[in-house]
């Protein structure tokens, strides 16, 4: 399974733990953004892209910024396997003053748990090395 991990660089650290343990499963990281240097903002737009388009799955861990959000649209665009996590259910619920409808697209799943139960949902769902439909 190759995947990429969409969020905001101060969730970084959650990034490289969630990515370390998925790599043990046998699974395939498609880019690491988390060691940026901002002078190389063209370079690392570049390889996001791709590492969204080489993806299986984009997992996206909210709150996310700009960039998270142009990376779900690629995802979206190209038909990827979306698992979208929050800690926070306001963020998924439809009636918030200002929720993201592409929360809702088919292919998208809403997850809302502790960070520390996402792997136990990711390896239940999907497993440690097949891909499985959820």
């Amino acid at each position: 399974m190759k995947f990429y991990i969409a969020s905001k660089l101060e969730n970084a650290s959650q990034v490289r733990q969630l990515a370390k343990v998925l790599k043990s499963w046998g699974w395939q990281h498609t880019y690491d953004w988390t060691g940026y240097e901002p002078a190389q903002m063209k370079e690392i737009a570049l390889n996001e892209y791709a590492g969204v388009i080489n993806a299986d799955l984009v997992i996206v861990l909210l709150p996310g910024g700009r960039g998270t959000h142009t990376e779900l649209g690629i995802a979206t665009a190209t038909g990827k396997k979306i698992v979208l996590h929050s800690e926070d259910p306001v963020l998924f619920d439809e009636y918030f003053q200002a929720p993201c409808p592409f929360y809702w697209l088919p292919g998208v799943k809403r997850v809302c748990c502790p960070f520390s139960e996402l792997l136990g949902w990711l390896e239940q769902r999907f497993g440690s090395v097949v891909m499985k439909e959820y």
